[in-house]
């Protein structure tokens, strides 16, 4: 007997039904891969722009996110406050008119998972993303260090709690995510020597101690603020990644004043 397949907003339609489906699904694919190129290319312009004049600080905090969650979020309010939007984006998906939340925003995640991926492989997608690197190589050079959140933690990370659907790291991770930026993990156990990462510190706060730590020593580079960060939040006898607490941040201060008083040291030596 033939196996039993999921039906769609496509069965037992039309030649003409079918057609108009793969259409409008291949018009929200173009408009979620310009969506990433757009999301990238305003924070170039944005990164860009501040490096222009960034003051003595030594930190930039960005308060964006590009992720799968934050994008997806994007359409899912639009179909939720416009009815033919919502019926537009169920024929874009594959799936019926009246189908049911949790149904409909798997197949809007999994549409947009897609998306990231071939954003990443297009032309236009790999030339922007040369762009970030290129202008995160100036703030390492320049000494100021961008910090952003590594993850949404945005509406649709409750929406989806609230339709049982489960958000992977992947799925809210951000595209900003870089080896020269610094950023805030979901837990302790996130990032790594080459990606750090730190948790228990809001965007704001980890700025603000970043900007601290070079008041304190001026001299520091870009890589040396992610090496005492990545120090301070692991437990070196326990080999094992911790949350940033007061004693935590006044241990990342204290190295950085002994990196200093070491740097002063070598200078009388030689």
């Amino acid at each position: 007997s033939e196996a039993p397949r999921e039906r769609t907003a496509t069965d037992g339609k039309s030649p003409n039904a079918a057609k108009e489906a793969a259409e409008s699904r291949a018009k929200l694919r173009v408009a979620l891969l310009n969506r990433l190129h757009r999301g990238l290319s305003e924070v170039v312009m944005k990164l860009t722009n501040f490096l222009a004049n960034p003051g003595r600080a030594g930190v930039v905090t960005l308060p964006i996110v590009l992720s799968e969650s934050s994008v997806a979020y994007e359409w899912w309010k639009s179909a939720n406050a416009v009815p033919e939007d919502r019926q537009y984006l169920a024929m874009a998906l594959g799936e019926s008119p009246v189908v049911d939340d949790a149904t409909m925003l798997q197949a809007l995640r999994a549409e947009v998972r897609e998306a990231f991926k071939e954003f990443q492989r297009t032309p236009p997608g790999i030339e922007v993303r040369k762009q970030y690197d290129e202008v995160l190589q100036k703030y390492d050079a320049a000494r100021i260090q961008p910090v952003i959140s590594g993850h949404d933690s945005g509406p649709l990370v409750e929406e989806c709690a609230r339709l049982g659907l489960t958000c992977e790291r992947d799925f809210t991770r951000s595209l900003l995510m870089s080896p020269w930026m610094l950023a805030i993990s979901q837990s302790p156990d996130e990032g790594s020597a080459t990606q750090v990462m730190v948790a228990g510190l809001t965007l704001a706060q980890l700025g603000s101690l970043v900007g601290h730590l070079r008041r304190l020593n001026p001299m520091l580079s870009n890589a040396q603020v992610r090496s005492l960060l990545l120090r301070a939040s692991t437990d070196m006898k326990l080999a094992l990644r911790k949350a940033l607490g007061q004693q935590e941040v006044e241990q990342v201060q204290e190295l950085a004043r002994q990196l200093l008083r070491l740097r002063a040291v070598e200078h009388l030596v030689v």
